[in-house]
């Protein structure tokens, strides 16, 4: 009798452990396909670009048929997730038909950012960023910066980095810049450590 008992409780336990072994194998086998799963095909959530062109330009134009900015670059690539297109060798043209122009402005680097409910239009330029417009007496009006935030629908451009303009003989440094392209006008600030300074070359 003893016996029989302890052969059954062999039996039941040799039962138990092939159970737990089955058990363990099958939720081993189950993580090692999924991990297979995560490996070949990465959560579409990635911001992967969706769409890009070499060497195009974007035009804009208003309701009367007239050409208000044009933005190029030698490559657009763009990100559907946050809506954002980087830009290689961005140049930005403004057109102004109350003025002599356009203005032209060109950078290192730069990206597009879309209209949303929480920004403007805008274009971010950084690295040896340039502007310039000619003028009715021959001259050039130019400055130049490391950052420029430009906004081609309302012909606003700002920097928060150190900015020196010419104009003819004149020279001019500040700490930020905030110019109205429409009405031709700049608006310079200083900080702690750069004051607005101008300097006229007079010619003998």
């Amino acid at each position: 009798m003893m016996d029989s008992l302890r052969q059954n409780r062999t039996l039941q336990s040799r039962a138990l452990l092939g159970l737990l072994a089955i058990f363990i194998a099958s939720v081993l086998l189950n993580r090692t396909v999924d991990l297979d799963r995560q490996i070949e095909a990465p959560p579409a959530l990635l911001n992967e670009p969706d769409l890009f062109m070499t060497h195009a330009s974007i035009s804009q134009i208003n309701e009367e048929g007239s050409l208000t900015s044009k933005i190029s670059a030698d490559r657009f690539t763009h990100y559907p997730l946050t809506d954002v297109t980087t830009l290689e060798l961005p140049r930005v043209a403004l057109y102004t038909p109350n003025l002599t122009g356009p203005w032209t402005i060109s950078s290192d680097k730069g990206r597009l950012l879309g209209v949303s409910v929480y920004r403007k239009q805008s274009v971010e330029l950084w690295s040896a960023v340039r502007a310039e417009k000619s003028n009715p007496d021959g001259s050039t009006t130019t400055f130049v910066t490391d950052t420029l935030n430009v906004y081609p629908s309302e012909n606003l451009a700002e920097s928060e980095t150190p900015v020196t303009i010419f104009i003819g003989n004149t020279q001019t440094r500040a700490a930020r810049l905030r110019a109205n392209f429409d009405q031709d006008t700049f608006l310079f600030n200083s900080n702690e450590s750069q004051r607005v300074i101008t300097t006229i070359r007079f010619t003998p």
